[in-house]
């Protein structure tokens, strides 16, 4: 009897570890997969780290057990290492700048709109300084508003001159977001935009909106950059549109009964559905424009969405990932639900090598910014 049970639990555990593998595995295959059907596959990407860390658990588990099958966690951490490369940074040592082989400086930030409903209408005065200090060349905020009041000291003039920066552009669906202040009649505002700051001039900018929707909706600029021109991109792809109870539910799930798990899990399960599906669209307009570029490209945003997801692997196979390339461990960006939440990225062409990126723990918003010193090949 004894015997018999051993074998059916080396069994089950093998069964388990290959069932593993493949799940990690079949990230490789999600950029190939249409996401109208196969949304669900990039649950996975969501889960990597965890996967990651069983896969783990069973190198050590056969080592220490069964030895000979130790190979099946060895194998799949050799055949995964594309998605080990995007999923972590693994250079602790690139942290330290050399001034001297900088060219360019970005930061990418999603301000929750400056703490614009916290602050009653005003944009938060220290988190404006803590961008500012950044001291980026070219900074892309998603989630800003101004005013459309040009004479107002929140107009784009002025939010663009105390952020220290020359030029700005900025766009978003005009259906979804002009509205006015309650407290002051006259003022309209233009919130939820993608913008562009940068001290480098603007050549030419586009907006582009492939459907009138939330989130649909990115900017591009040429700069010139001494005697180059450089396409700068700023996109913020769909949310989960998750509400504070959504959160409190996640992070207090081990607390809830079965019938609240059940109701309030379908319901995160179908805002993840709808959010995949979405970005899946926006992402395709986001690389058709990558590939219509005439100069070396630099795409900022918030993804909403992990590495090795949809999204980030079709925009991999055009641009470098400058974390994956000179980023140290996780690298969390979003401070909420999970510490493994990197979902704000600044791709760059490859004929620019990425030198230092950091992730400033700034805690005004929901997001960090991130920054990444740049040298043109």
């Amino acid at each position: 009897m004894l015997t018999v049970l051993r074998r059916y639990t080396k069994h089950f555990f093998i069964v388990s570890n290959v069932v593993l593998s493949v799940c990690i595995l079949l990230l490789y295959a999600l950029p190939y997969l249409k996401q109208q059907t196969f949304w669900f596959v990039n649950l996975i990407a969501m889960a990597f780290p965890v996967l990651i860390f069983l896969e783990a658990a069973f190198f050590i588990f056969w080592l220490l057990a069964k030895p000979r099958f130790i190979w099946l966690p060895i194998l799949t951490f050799c055949l995964s290492f594309g998605l080990l490369r995007s999923g972590f940074g693994w250079h602790p040592f690139s942290q330290k700048q050399d001034a001297d082989r900088i060219d360019f400086k970005v930061a990418t930030w999603n301000v929750h709109l400056f703490n614009f409903f916290e602050n009653k209408g005003e944009l938060d005065t220290h988190m404006i300084a803590a961008a500012s200090g950044l001291k980026a060349d070219v900074l892309a905020l998603q989630e800003f508003v101004f005013s459309l009041n040009p004479s107002s000291h929140m107009s784009l003039e002025q939010v663009k001159k105390r952020l220290g920066y020359r030029y700005a552009v900025t766009g978003n669906d005009k259906k979804f977001g002009v509205y006015k202040h309650t407290e002051t009649p006259d003022q309209r505002y233009f919130p939820f935009c993608v913008a562009l700051f940068s001290n480098y001039p603007i050549l030419r900018w586009e907006k582009v909106q492939s459907i009138r929707e939330y989130n649909h909706t990115f900017i591009w600029a040429d700069l010139l950059m001494g005697a180059d021109t450089v396409r700068f991109m700023n996109v913020h792809l769909q949310s989960m549109h998750f509400a504070e109870d959504d959160y409190r539910f996640i992070e207090n799930i081990d607390e809830q009964d079965v019938d609240h798990v059940k109701r309030n899990g379908m319901n995160i399960i179908r805002k993840i559905k709808a959010a995949n599906q979405f970005r899946a669209v926006q992402i395709e307009a986001v690389t058709a424009e990558i590939r219509k570029s005439p100069y070396p490209v630099v795409l900022c945003g918030d993804f909403n969405d992990v590495p090795n997801s949809y999204a980030y692997q079709s925009v991999a196979q055009y641009l470098n990932d400058a974390y994956a390339d000179k980023g140290w461990g996780m690298g969390r960006t979003f401070r909420k639900i999970a510490p493994t939440l990197r979902i704000d990225y600044i791709f760059s062409d490859k004929r620019l090598q990425a030198e230092q990126v950091r992730i400033e723990q700034l805690s005004f918003s929901d997001h960090y910014p991130l920054t990444a010193s740049f040298r043109k090949n």
